[in-house]
């Protein structure tokens, strides 16, 4: 495994790991990035099958006709234009012979997992209907107005610019005595009242409740004109208390411009006054993936626009780079991921197998997850990810269930319905240098980093940017939750977590280490911890709080004190700040620097200054 070193002086063997990082890149480039060796294939929309495809003027029309013919060492180049197909490889390459897919001379290439919907009826007043001819991949719908995401029609109407809004409905879920959780399925609300009897029925419910962990989600069975809603829950959160919600499902609740509703096989769409579908390019996801890689090897997919499906990279060896993925899942109705589910479900970008890498992309908007990873030795690097879990699941832009040695370097994530990144079983895993922020758009009792339960087999998370929960509940930076143990977090500057720590460790907790960190507009280390009275032996957690904080530079709401320029992300000490040679040696994180001891926080005196993020240096 390749290990980023930090910004301390470099010694003998850091500069023999920075030797063997240049000879394995060298050899990474040879592997990937020399010229095809062997055939060259070519697509056009104009193209035809029985071409052999060998040449650019004779090209093929289909990806299934290429990937039947290409074998190692193969190269398939793609001519302009939106592709209605699943690019789905059937075939591995070898170490120096990759598989690989790419764009003719740069041209604009769009894979689209969306179909363009014909056939508009008039239904009534301002909103029209047609037949969609095919089932939506795996449960999923999405719906584009030229090639713009629309959500479906809710209720209490609601004009929804953007998916990460929680509904408008002021909801009661009744509980018994003082039980966070509902032993009752029944939802009020009085923008529910004055309707008649089972108005309701059939719809389903989607809202934030007391806790709010996540979204829970039900279906409505019947509907007093009360206000009050008989409900059959579909996730495993029910929680009891206040919040907001609203309603989907029904064509009664159409009544705004650009929103939907489908049943019994045909959409219903309301447009504004005067228009009509002719003027509009309507499409509907029909296929689940936009790449699909089935247990193959060396393969390169480079350079495409992606949209309305995600991609599956099932194999070792494989890279996703320079891509552009829009809309990778969205879910009929939200449905919730769980934290510890090592199945990955069918949103972004999900990473099965060994020695991978997703780099240099740019992902937005998606219901689930962004990037999934569940194997050994991947690289996440230099993506930008953005505008994840809208839906406010336990998804989130970057989730690795499984798996070790794992690096996610140089991202710069940001907009997540809940975190920013989880952890579900990591083991020798490395986040450096990303830039993550604005998490808790919609959940609550959650952490730009979080993990829970979680032996993190010395993850290390270092070197990064982590600020801006937006939740308006105490939530902070980063949060080792129950149970958790064997994570170093060190070196990070966490700033703009309101109300709660900028790393907040709940007990039970063993061997965490948290050194070097900057921290303001936050509490400190340590603050706000919570210890679970659930017997150990009964979960497998360790007993007691152990955990070792040190050299840690705690600024409070004045950061400019100590740092030159927080405003403009300037986080270096000023001369004869009192953090300077204040810290102490930790072995192997926070070594004596030209013989004096290190300052607090993360930046130190006289080493190079490291930027986060895709625009960051190493």
């Amino acid at each position: 495994m390749i290990h980023y070193v930090s910004d301390t002086p470099r010694s003998n063997s850091q500069f023999w790991q920075w030797i063997a990082y240049f000879i394995v890149l060298m050899a990474f480039s040879l592997t990937f990035g020399g010229s095809a060796t062997g055939r060259v294939f070519y697509i056009s929309k104009h193209g035809s099958d029985t071409n052999s495809g060998l040449n650019s003027s004779r090209p093929l029309r289909t990806f299934a006709a290429a990937v039947r013919r290409m074998r190692p060492g193969d190269t398939c180049r793609i001519f302009t234009g939106v592709y209605h197909q699943t690019l789905t490889i059937v075939h591995s390459g070898r170490a120096g012979q990759p598989i690989t897919f790419e764009p003719y001379l740069h041209n604009h290439v769009v894979i689209d997992a969306a179909n363009t919907i014909v056939g508009w009826q008039q239904y009534c007043k301002h909103i029209y209907s047609a037949l969609v001819p095919h089932k939506s991949g795996s449960g999923l719908m999405q719906v584009f107005l030229n090639g713009r995401l629309i959500l479906p029609a809710r209720y209490p109407p609601q004009a929804a610019v953007t998916p990460f809004r929680m509904g408008d409905a002021q909801v009661t879920v009744p509980a018994r005595g003082q039980h966070r959780f509902a032993t009752t399925r029944r939802i009020y609300a009085p923008q529910f009242a004055g309707r008649r009897r089972n108005y309701f029925h059939g719809a389903f419910f989607v809202g934030w409740v007391g806790p709010a962990w996540s979204v829970q989600t039900a279906w409505v069975k019947s509907s007093r004109r009360t206000g009050f809603l008989n409900v059959a829950n579909r996730t495993l959160w029910w929680f009891a208390g206040r919040g907001h919600g609203y309603l989907i499902g029904l064509r009664r609740f159409l009544g705004l411009p650009d929103e939907w509703a489908y049943h019994a096989g045909r959409l219903f769409l309301g447009l504004a006054p005067g228009k009509s579908p002719a003027r509009y390019r309507i499409s509907v996801q029909k296929r689940t993936w936009c790449v699909d890689i089935r247990r193959q090897s060396w393969v390169i997919i480079r350079g495409f626009s992606l949209r309305a499906g995600a991609i599956r990279l099932d194999g070792s060896h494989c890279i996703i780079t320079h891509c552009r993925c829009r809309y990778p899942g969205q879910y009929n109705w939200p449905r919730q991921a769980y934290l510890h589910n090592k199945t990955p479900q069918a949103c972004g970008i999900v990473v099965i197998g060994n020695h991978n890498t997703i780099r240099k992309c740019r992902l937005a908007w998606s219901a689930g997850n962004g990037i999934v990873i569940h194997g050994n030795d991947n690289l996440v690097s230099r993506n930008v990810i953005r505008d994840i879990d809208y839906s406010g699941t336990y998804a989130c832009p970057l989730q690795l269930l499984a798996g070790r040695h794992n690096l996610v370097l140089f991202n710069t994530v940001f907009n997540a319905g809940r975190d920013i990144l989880q952890f579900s079983h990591p083991h020798h895993d490395v986040i450096e240098f990303n830039n993550f922020y604005h998490a808790g758009l919609l959940c609550h009792d959650l952490g730009i980093i979080y993990a829970w339960g979680t032996n993190g087999g010395h993850t290390r998370i270092a070197f990064n940017w982590i600020h801006g929960n937006r939740n308006s509940g105490p939530d902070p930076g980063v949060y080792l939750d129950n149970g958790c143990r064997n994570f170093i977090v060190d070196h990070n500057v966490i700033w703009n977590c309101p109300g709660d720590a900028g790393v907040r460790i709940n007990g039970p907790c063993a061997n965490e280490m948290i050194v070097n960190n900057t921290l303001f507009n936050c509490l400190p280390v340590g603050s706000r911890m919570w210890v679970s009275r659930t017997p150990a032996n009964q979960i497998h957690w360790p007993v007691g709080v152990h955990y070792q904080s040190m050299n840690n530079l705690y600024l409070g709401k004045n950061p400019g004190r100590q740092l030159i320029d927080p405003r403009r992300n300037n986080f270096r000490l000023r001369p004869g700040a009192p953090a300077l040679h204040a810290g102490h040696m930790v072995a192997g994180i926070a070594p004596l620097v030209h013989g004096r001891p290190p300052d607090l926080g993360a930046y130190q005196q006289g080493q190079p200054y490291w930027t986060p993020g895709v625009t960051g240096s190493r």
